[in-house]
């Protein structure tokens, strides 16, 4: 087709451009036809030597593809029946398309096959092309009913062309824990329904205590009745047993409903009672053990606080003043104790601990409810130094010395309260004596005539 600038188009089809003066060879079509897809050649003849200079194009008109094709292995027993735990294969194939179709899998909605990219082959023939996409599955009991689709997109299309298949997925009766059921009225009907998951179809056994009931036959006394199963479809099964009246004793027997087909069997128990149904909270297992970490952790922080607290540190370690041991601790009893106690147990002094000293151990003792403490005067009791005739706490021997030669001293609380008004308790201030012991001369001289 020989075209120039100006020509009336033929076909449809006309020159496009500036012209071949300039060097344009363009071609326009007015109306896209399958006969056009292929390969556009263009010529162009110089005016001034016989060389030729030429280009092309491909030009690939969309052909929508056919319908898609679906295609699975065979169950067990050689038809399109599956069983529980078998493994499907699956093909969705779309020919004729051009270009290429995109195919995909679906198991209802659930994509299916993603692991796999879609294969495309190349037939050479009217230049079409064949898109498929394969993949593999497990089947579970609850793929039955499921539909297979195979679905086809394409440029050339308004919507995409879709293939179905619905599976068929035989298993036995499927397990459930004791049913309960609430709320039953004493002299009222009573109706307990149970859904069972079977496939194919399984026979219902009622058993109430030691009595059998036959699927929708009524007992001996005419006061239960079961009713035919119900499909419910993708097979569920719904089976009624009625109470007419309900008395004490019915919320007392045991209910055993027996399902069985050809895959197995499986005895399903019932508890009634007319009790309301307790509301209860569901709880995962991801929530329980959040909670237990939850409740370690906090048990955790306050345990670090309580030692931090007991031991000064970290945070509780600028209430601390650094202070000797038996001198804190002469300074406490002092000021806890009455000059009795101290008197009456001299001789027996014990350790007492407390869980508020334990808390309060590195808190001034200048400042809270010790306000004994602010007060005492140390004095050294020189009642012992008297002449006169030795009492039994006087002719025992001189308390033992601690670390340095420092011994312990009562402390007189009265002596500061008589002497001048009594000062503020901002203006207090505690003062640490190092009290040395000295024996006196009476001492001396009854040790010399001892030896």
């Amino acid at each position: 087709m020989v075209l120039s600038k100006g020509q009336p188009p033929e076909d449809g089809i006309e020159y496009y451009g500036e012209g071949t003066e300039a060097g344009q060879c363009g071609v326009r079509i007015a109306k896209i036809k399958e006969s056009h897809d292929g390969v556009f050649k263009c010529t162009l003849t110089t005016t001034d030597s016989r060389a030729e200079a030429q280009a092309s194009m491909t030009i690939i008109v969309a052909k929508p593809p056919n319908n898609p094709e679906l295609h699975t292995s065979p169950g067990s027993d050689g038809r399109n029946i599956y069983r529980k735990g078998e493994k499907l294969e699956v093909s969705c194939s779309a020919p004729a398309g051009r270009p290429a179709a995109n195919v995909s899998l679906f198991l209802d909605d659930e994509p299916i096959g993603n692991e796999e990219r879609p294969t495309i082959y190349d037939s050479n023939v009217d230049d079409n092309s064949l898109a498929v996409q394969n993949a593999s599955r497990i089947l579970d009991w609850t793929d039955n009913g499921k539909v297979l689709r195979c679905v086809a997109s394409h440029i050339a299309l308004d919507r995409p062309k879709e293939t179905t298949m619905q599976l068929q997925v035989y298993y036995p009766p499927q397990p459930q824990p004791t049913i309960e059921r609430f709320g039953y009225v004493i002299g009222r009907q009573g109706v307990v329904n149970v859904t069972v998951y079977a496939n194919p179809r399984p026979r219902f056994l009622w058993r109430v205590n030691s009595e059998v009931i036959n699927e929708g036959r009524p007992d001996e006394s005419n006061r239960l009745e079961t009713s035919t199963a119900t499909d419910l479809g993708r097979g569920a099964w719904s089976v009624i047993l009625t109470i007419d009246s309900v008395q004490k004793s019915d919320t007392e027997k045991e209910y055993v409903l027996e399902a069985r087909n050809g895959e197995g069997a499986y005895e399903y128990r019932i508890i009634l009672s007319t009790a309301t149904e307790p509301a209860g909270v569901d709880l995962d297992a991801g929530s329980i053990i959040g909670i237990v970490v939850g409740a370690l952790v906090l048990l955790l922080i306050v345990f670090i606080l309580i030692f931090a607290r007991a031991t000064g540190r970290w945070c509780f370690a600028g209430n601390t003043t650094s202070r000797n041991l038996g001198e804190s601790s002469d300074t406490e009893s002092a000021g806890r104790y009455s000059r009795t106690e101290v008197d009456g147990s001299r001789g027996e002094r014990k350790s007492r601990i407390s869980l508020s000293r334990l808390f309060k151990r590195n808190k001034d003792k200048v400042s809270g409810a010790d306000t004994d403490t602010m007060r005492t005067v140390v004095t050294v009791d020189d009642e012992k130094l008297q002449t006169g005739v030795p009492t039994a706490q006087e002719t025992k021997p001189n308390p033992a010395t601690g670390e340095g030669g420092i011994v312990y001293a009562e402390l007189d609380l009265t002596q500061q309260q008589q002497s001048g008004p009594p000062r503020r308790l901002a203006e207090d201030k505690t003062e640490y004596a190092e009290i040395l012991y000295t024996k006196p001369a009476t001492e001396e001289q009854q040790e010399t005539a001892n030896e």
